[in-house]
Parts: structure tokens; C-alpha cells; sequence
């Protein structure tokens, strides 16, 4: 069993996105992934209709994907609604992603901490990106992360070249989970799993602008014991969106 915690689809014309979900799943068969968590590039409310698209995708192929809304905190309490409708509606929806680059709503401010509390009281997880700048750097994600202390927040490993930052970090904060995708030292794995436990690492692609397969050769390069690496692939990520896999299934 593999699951991957971050990947994309959407058909967007307004941003020139075309990464429909037949071509994600191809990757996934390729790289033998069974499951990908998904989510849009456009944050809603907005004009694209990437929540919409992200319903279809999950109700065409329900085997095969989990759905995080991502959603633009700057609306408020209308933000919030929206979380909570598309959480209570669909279970197929297990999460919120959050995009400060896009969305130019920093990590720690009112609104968007309002959003990752009512995630937290959902009973679902956050991913936010994090990457090279501002507003998504792991010391603005920490930041937001000790104000929201009930929520899980899953970010990239360090987003491309953070690595040692944020396992500082989230050393801190123990709410912070990682994700392997976007960084490009397997060492850097090793390290977050030594400080952090195992526990708190899941493995992720960010297919399609990442690969799958290279991605999932810097796990299994690593020599992990079999417990270990069965954690990254799909027992943590399980736990956190609360899927019932039997081991048997694995």
C-alpha cells in the first residue's frame, strides 16, 4: 500500500492548468501508487471552478482519491462556512489546503488561524505550502501552527531548501507533521524522522510537478526497517485522515 498525501488536479483555463485526473492516476499506476490525496490549484471563493472540479474528480473515482478544499481564508466567516459544508457533506473530503503565496494571507494571521481552528474542531487536517518565500516560510508556519495548537498541519519537508528550519520547527511544535515531497536530500528524510519520529512523516510527491517514482525511490533509498517505511507510505497518513485499511489490504 502506498498513499500519496500531495498531489494536484484541476482544469483551470483562467491559470492555464491542465492536469485533468486521468493523468494523475496514470502516474500513480505508473509508480504503483494506490491513493493520492488531491487538491485544485485555485483557492475558492474565487472565479476558477477548482472546489467544483475537485467534487467531480472524487466522485468519479472514489477509489483512488481523498480531497482537500483549498480555500482562501481573506473571506472570513464565509470561509469557514464553506469548510465546513464541503467536511460535512462529503466524506470524501478529508482536509483543508491552504497556498499563502497565493493566497497572500500569512500563517499566523486572524483569519487564516480562524480557518485552521475550524479544521481542527472538523476533525480533519491542514496542509499548507511551504517554500522559499514569504508568506510561507517555515518560521511563519510555526508561528501560525503555536496558535492553532488542536489542529494537525502537515507542510513539505523543509519546502525545497528549509529542511533543517523547518524540523527545527516542528521539533517545536508538535502538531507539525512533514511531507516528503519538494525536498531534494534524502539525508533531510532521515534527519526528520530521527527528531521527529516516524510518526510525524508522510511520504508525497506533489505529482504532477513532481515525480512519483523519484520520489518514492528517496524513501526507499533510505534503507529503512519495513515498519518504518510502511509509516511514510500510507500507515500515517491513514491515521491522520482516518481511513479504515486492514493490514491485510496492505
Amino acid at each position: 500500500m502506498v498513499i500519496d498525501a500531495h498531489a494536484h488536479a484541476d482544469e483551470n483555463d483562467i491559470w492555464g492548468w491542465y492536469d485533468p485526473p486521468e493523468k494523475l492516476i496514470a502516474l500513480m499506476d505508473e509508480a504503483g501508487i494506490d491513493i493520492s490525496v488531491v487538491t485544485s490549484y485555485s483557492d475558492e471563493p474565487g472565479p476558477s471552478p477548482g472546489l467544483k472540479n475537485l467534487e467531480r474528480y472524487l466522485e468519479a473515482h472514489p477509489d483512488r482519491l481523498i480531497g482537500f478544499a483549498r480555500i482562501d481564508p481573506k473571506f472570513g466567516d464565509s470561509s469557514v462556512k464553506l469548510l465546513q459544508r464541503v467536511i460535512r457533506e462529503n466524506p470524501l473530503m478529508r482536509g483543508l489546503k491552504l497556498h499563502p503565496i497565493s493566497n497572500l494571507v500569512k500563517p499566523y494571521a486572524e483569519r487564516c488561524v480562524e480557518l485552521m481552528r475550524a479544521a481542527g474542531q472538523l476533525g480533519v487536517p491542514v496542509f499548507i505550502h511551504c517554500g522559499d518565500a514569504v508568506p510561507a516560510l517555515p518560521l511563519q508556519i510555526g508561528k501560525g501552527a503555536a496558535l492553532c495548537p488542536d489542529t494537525t498541519i502537515i507542510c513539505h519537508l523543509g519546502g525545497y531548501f528549509h529542511a533543517e528550519e523547518i524540523i527545527r520547527v516542528a521539533e517545536r511544535r508538535p502538531n507539525l507533521v512533514l511531507d516528503t515531497s519538494s525536498c531534494p536530500y534524502p539525508a533531510s528524510i532521515r534527519r526528520a524522522i530521527e527528531v521527529l519520529g516516524p510518526e510525524r512523516v508522510v511520504f508525497a510527491s506533489d505529482s504532477p510537478a513532481g515525480d512519483p517514482i523519484s520520489e518514492l525511490q528517496k524513501i526507499r533509498m533510505l534503507g529503512l526497517p519495513q515498519e518504518t517505511e510502511r509509516q511514510l507510505l500510507w500507515r500515517n497518513i491513514a491515521r491522520l485522515l482516518h481511513l479504515e485499511i486492514a493490514e491485510d489490504e496492505a
